[in-house]
């Protein structure tokens, strides 16, 4: 599991230091306080350092500029703004070893690279804001043979929902979750050619015409059919509320902490605070659950962050002041009305 970050003048951070569970970790913040930048540099470390040639931190180089898309893929753009030369220097921990690297804000695509980690690595899955499932037929083959502006993290998630069911009857813990979640999405996913379809009593609705906040739920369900959110895997999930009605969110979140509970490592981005909610009304005590909370100092205006293992704990933040406030404005609106 990823235990520790630790960067210096790495995008939006002049530095920052954190620790995780191998649970859930929860992040909160407004936006560009570096939420999904958090994300994607470690889901970047992972699936870099699971292909079986690389050299000198060559893949995990490409995988930064695929991830992040600077400016004509040189990696310094990736460097903390600051005037004159500078560099960025980052410390991954996994599995109590160190993956090290750094470069200048003149680099291309070279970096000091140095890892440690074990060879044995999970699979990490990254799960963006926009949803592509309905996208994917012909977008491997255009992506591949074509230079189109899409974040590789498209490109990933599409591989790995394409990937071939496992073979035989499921576990009795991946039943349970796929259960979880064919009654949410009322069926289950069928794959014909490069087409997704959901199927249930009514026949077979290709995704197209599905409610995005479904094809969200399919995806789950193929990750977890063939096997790749298993014991060891990561999941990084940015924005899981986007497009998904409020009233299927406490069924996301269980089946999140279900994840959690079988072995799977969790980060999730999140603005909604009915996720963050639900989380904490979930939790029980075999549930590791972490929140951390990114913000941008108003003197400085450098992002600092804090650390709590419960909701409470965690105020105030935007996302809940953004709610105290709506409340308070409707107290005053119904006051105003009576007098």
């Amino acid at each position: 599991m990823l235990e520790k970050l630790t960067v210096r003048n790495f995008t939006a951070f002049t530095h920052l230091a954190l620790e995780f569970l191998p649970g859930a970790n929860v992040f909160i913040g407004a936006n560009a306080t570096g939420k999904t930048h958090v994300l994607k540099l470690l889901y970047a470390a992972l699936s870099s350092q699971a292909v079986t040639e690389r050299r000198e931190g060559e893949a995990f180089a490409r995988k930064l500029q695929n991830v992040f898309l600077p400016r004509e893929r040189h990696l310094g753009r990736l460097v903390h703004r600051v005037k004159g030369g500078e560099t960025c220097e980052g410390v991954i921990k996994r599995h109590g070893r160190d993956l090290t690297f750094s470069f200048s804000n003149r680099a291309v695509n070279e970096l000091e690279f140095r890892s440690r980690w074990p060879s044995e690595i999970g699979p990490a899955v990254y799960v963006p804001v926009k949803e592509m499932l309905a996208n994917a037929p012909g977008f491997r083959s255009l992506y591949q043979t074509r230079e189109i502006h899409f974040e590789e993290i498209y490109a990933d998630i599409i591989d790995k929902a394409y990937l071939p069911l496992l073979k035989g009857a499921p576990t009795q813990d991946r039943k349970l979750l796929l259960d979880m979640v064919q009654e949410a999405m009322e069926g289950r996913v069928v794959v014909k050619g490069e087409q997704f379809y959901l199927r249930n009593r009514q026949g077979e609705l290709e995704f197209t015409l599905l409610a995005e906040g479904h094809r969200k739920l399919a995806l789950l369900w193929l990750l977890i059919a063939n096997g790749t959110l298993l014991e060891g895997s990561t999941l990084f999930w940015d924005e899981p509320e986007a497009n998904l009605n409020p009233a299927l969110i406490s069924t996301l979140v269980a089946i999140l902490l279900q994840l959690q509970r079988q072995g799977v490592q969790l980060f999730v981005a999140t603005h909604s605070y009915v996720v963050l909610k639900e989380f904490e009304l979930q939790r029980t005590m075999d549930h590791a659950l972490r929140y951390i909370v990114l913000e941008r100092d108003s003197a400085t205006r450098e992002i600092t962050h804090r650390v709590a293992d419960a909701y409470l704990e965690t105020l105030p933040h935007g996302v809940a002041q953004a709610y105290e406030d709506i409340y308070d404005r409707e107290v005053q609106r119904t006051l105003e009305g009576v007098l």
